[in-house]
């Protein structure tokens, strides 16, 4: 069936084309027409009215549409169950409402395609370019996205339960409030990308890129960070009980009001990161690196903080009570108004350290290096307070 037999059988009312053989076919305006292979099917006598072919409704379900060239074709509502379109070019064709569930879309050039409302369960995009693409409310569950190219693309309340992006490009994206639970991401890049509100229960960000994303009010439950890079992300009101973030960079990243109940920590940097009031206490952060960040009104209420890295941090009300600091260093730190009582910071250092008002009562800081240390005001580990 070449183009025009398509195209006039459709206006003439038939919509069933199931299992047909269009490879190749062209029903795309030659200015359009980008790709140096040779088409199978060519669309003769193109006419102004057919720049843009409608094929509304229309059954291809397993036709085969193999380096078909669709670029602007409207095919709204189109049932293209378990179509094969690979290679395709469907650049700023219409798809919302179509059924593509099944589909192989594998290297198909979707760039600026609307395909909002589109249901594509478990069709595989993989290498696919999706650039600009408008996937808002889409059903993409379990769908394949492997190293596809969703850079800027729309994917606002799409459903991506358990979706593959694997190496998959969905820098400047906008995922806001999608559902991405149990979704595969590790390696995927994700830097500027919106996501805030989004589900990602479970989700795997192993070594994901998310530099500068936002994450506001986004559900990171159980979910795997090991090793993603955050830094400078917006996590504030995130939810990240139960999730892993060991070795995860969450440099200068904005954590306010964050929950991180039974999350793994070890090995994370935060760094110059904004934790103002956030609740860790009795967590394990052994080793970890906190330099020059913000911590005031913090509560590290026995939390385990041996060795970590505190130097230039603001501490100030912070409530680090029964903590464990042995060897670590808060050199340079604003520990302004601290609460420090029966603290353990055997060898810790805190040269420098303004601890102006602290409560020290019951501290332990045998063989701490206290040089240039700022105590006035504080209560010191007898109860007594200094006033220099």
């Amino acid at each position: 069936m070449d183009a025009n037999e398509l195209l006039n059988r459709y206006a003439a009312g038939e919509r069933d084309f199931r299992q047909a053989n269009l490879r190749g076919i062209v029903l795309s305006p030659i200015d359009l027409y980008r790709s140096n292979d040779t088409p199978t099917l060519r669309l003769a006598n193109l006419n102004e009215h057919q720049h843009r072919p409608y094929l509304i409704g229309v059954n291809l379900s397993q036709a085969d549409l193999t380096k078909a060239h669709l670029s602007r074709a409207n095919l709204s509502k189109a049932n293209l169950t378990g179509a094969n379109l690979t290679g395709a070019n469907l650049i700023a064709a219409s798809l919302s409402g179509a059924n593509l569930s099944g589909a192989n879309l594998s290297g198909a050039n979707l760039a600026g395609t609307h395909m909002n409302w589109a249901n594509l369960t478990g069709a595989n995009l993989a290498g696919a370019n999706l650039m600009g693409a408008d996937m808002s409310a889409a059903n993409l569950t379990k769908a394949v996205f492997s190293k596809a190219n969703l850079s800027k693309a729309y994917l606002i309340k799409a459903n991506l339960n358990g979706a593959n992006f694997k190496d998959a490009d969905l820098s400047q994206a906008s995922l806001k409030e999608a559902d991405l639970s149990e979704a595969q991401l590790t390696g995927a890049q994700l830097s500027k990308a919106n996501l805030a509100g989004a589900n990602l229960t479970r989700a795997n960000l192993s070594k994901a890129n998310l530099l500068k994303a936002n994450l506001r009010r986004t559900n990171l439950t159980q979910a795997y960070l090991n090793g993603a890079c955050l830094s400078e992300s917006d996590l504030s009101e995130a939810c990240l009980d139960r999730a892993n973030l060991c070795k995860a960079d969450l440099s200068k990243t904005y954590l306010r009001k964050i929950t991180l109940n039974g999350s793994h920590l070890s090995g994370i940097n935060l760094s110059g990161a904004d934790l103002g009031g956030v609740d860790l206490s009795r967590k394990l952060l052994t080793g970890i690196n906190m330099a020059d960040a913000l911590l005031n009104e913090a509560n590290f209420s026995g939390a385990y903080l041996m060795e970590a890295n505190l130097s230039g941090a603001n501490l100030s009300k912070a409530n680090l009570s029964l903590a464990y600091l042995i060897s670590a260093d808060l050199s340079n730190s604003c520990l302004h108004e601290i609460d420090l009582s029966k603290a353990n910071l055997s060898k810790a250092n805190l040269r420098k350290a303004d601890l102006t008002g602290a409560n020290l009562r019951g501290a332990i800081l045998s063989e701490a290096d206290l040089r240039g240390a700022n105590f006035i005001g504080a209560i010191l580990p007898n109860g007594k307070i200094y006033r220099g």
